[in-house]
């Protein structure tokens, strides 16, 4: 049995197929297929043999950078019914690692600060001829096209365009440390900047200009394939959409019915009519309907949210890193989300399963 502070409910072998069924058929939106391959190895293209692994077939909500073994992670099965499987690369093999679910890829950072370009599940990984800082931190943009790979508390950004293709590296640099990050798929670069007790948000790729000010950083985020972004504020707990951040800037807040309590991340589904908002001030992640049809949500997230991760589909979410508890994701384009886990892995707990929860 999982603990019952975690409030959720096993879903047995038994009962599996049913669920399974019943999971693919109204999620299978979400959902996109892996390959049937085991491990293998190849040659990179450095000339050093490198491991692949792919995942099962069948549905997938992802992939997961798990920091503990340094190992990229798929998560197999829909929302309410899946688990990690084996890693993509084999453990320590890289140092950092991001994927983008949508557009099926992953960059990864060698010890030496390379960085790589892997196809997922199981492509070769392929340097791109650009080496990061020591410390990097991997953002993709909403449906990742572009890319861009920053140290937190540095003075400078590495924009890779043309993920699809043949990737483009371009380097950007800021006036002040750099506390957080944004990319658009146009490769338009938002950076939250310290600015005395506050923060500023800049356009990097537009010369540094000030776009918003910040009372304190609460993550920014482009909005679907737009440049509409996305820029909230832990002081002040307020959002704000700055639409057409790359040209005419025009701020309008969005009414968040004060549930906002010191946000430290969010994220905008693919659709841009969803927010997801993580509070560092309570454990919640606050839903809000950018359309303004309907009002924001408190959804109770069972532990403290620490970020808000895209995965596969319009608008489902990761919400704490993989530390050998349950990892907890949701569906903010629901009427009503919920939030269900992800079974810790059996290497930090000694079992595996599968199971759901709903925590409102």
């Amino acid at each position: 049995m999982l603990p019952q502070s975690y409030g959720c409910t096993w879903i047995t072998s038994r009962t599996w197929n049913a669920v399974a069924i019943l999971g693919m058929a109204s999620l299978l939106v979400v959902a996109g297929c892996g390959s049937g391959v085991k491990f293998a190895t190849q040659a990179a293209s450095g000339g050093t043999t490198q491991a692949v692994s792919s995942v099962p077939s069948g549905p997938q909500l992802g992939y997961a950078w798990y920091a503990q073994d340094e190992t990229l992670r798929p998560i197999l099965g829909v929302a309410g019914s899946s688990q990690f499987g084996e890693s993509v690369v084999p453990a320590g093999a890289y140092v950092a690692g991001a994927s983008s679910s949508p557009a099926g890829v992953a960059l990864l950072i060698s010890s030496d600060h390379q960085v790589y370009k892997m196809a997922l599940p199981n492509g070769v990984p392929a340097q791109i001829g650009a080496a990061a800082g020591a410390g990097s931190v991997i953002r993709f943009s909403p449906t990742g096209a572009t890319a861009l790979l920053f140290v937190p508390g540095g003075t400078s950004a590495m924009v890779v365009t043309g993920i699809s293709g043949t990737p483009q590296v371009k380097q950007l640099t800021a006036g002040s440390a750099i506390l957080d990050v944004a990319v658009s798929e146009a490769g338009s670069v938002a950076a939250v900047l310290q600015a005395g007790h506050g923060a500023t948000v800049n356009l990097l790729s537009g010369g540094g200009h000030a776009i918003a000010t910040l009372s304190g950083d609460g993550g920014v985020s482009f909005t679907g394939a737009s440049e509409d972004l996305l820029v909230a504020d832990s002081g002040a707990n307020t959002l704000t959409l700055v639409k057409s951040a790359s040209t005419t800037a025009t701020p309008v807040q969005i009414p968040t019915a004060n549930l906002l309590k010191a946000p430290v991340a969010l994220g905008a589904s693919l659709s841009g009519k969803y927010a997801a908002v993580a509070n560092s001030g309570d454990s919640s992640v606050i839903r809000v309907d950018l359309t303004g049809a309907s009002v924001a949500q408190r959804v109770v997230c069972p532990v403290q949210p620490t970020l808000v991760a895209q995965l596969s589909g319009n608008g489902v979410f990761r919400f704490n890193e993989i530390n050998g508890a349950p990892v907890w994701v949701s569906d903010v384009t629901a009427a009503s989300p919920s939030m269900l886990f992800i079974p810790a892995l059996a290497s930090a707990t000694g079992t595996t399963k599968t199971g759901s929860s709903a925590a409102q």
